[in-house]
């Protein structure tokens, strides 16, 4: 399952990148901070916020994701527990709705 890039506009994130339960929130990071997303030139810039908490927090990791219509997606990684592919499921689910809305509009 993919991520529809075009439909992001915000990624922020905070979480201990000692814990293991802050490993799909790295990866999410590793998927979006690419070439096409980072220059805020390209059409498909992403505005990418991180915050690394020190070792000894035990704040749970959390995601929040800005979509280009204005919802967001707040995804508490930790609390619930996710796995790469729920987190990754997730934003595809919603990134599909927002393409689909677009496409009848226009």
């Amino acid at each position: 399952m993919t991520i529809p890039l075009s439909t992001i506009s915000t990624f922020r994130t905070t979480f201990n990148p000692f814990l293991r339960s802050a490993r799909p929130c790295r990866l999410i990071l590793s998927l979006l901070r690419n070439p096409t997303t980072t220059p805020t030139s390209s059409p498909g810039h992403i505005d990418i916020k991180v915050t690394q908490l020190p070792r000894s927090s035990t704040q749970e990791p959390e995601l929040t994701i800005g979509f280009k219509n204005g919802k967001e997606l707040k995804i508490e990684v930790g609390k619930r527990q996710m796995k790469i592919g729920d987190v990754v499921e997730e934003i595809a689910r919603v990134g599909r709705a927002i393409e689909r809305e677009e496409a009848l509009k226009s």
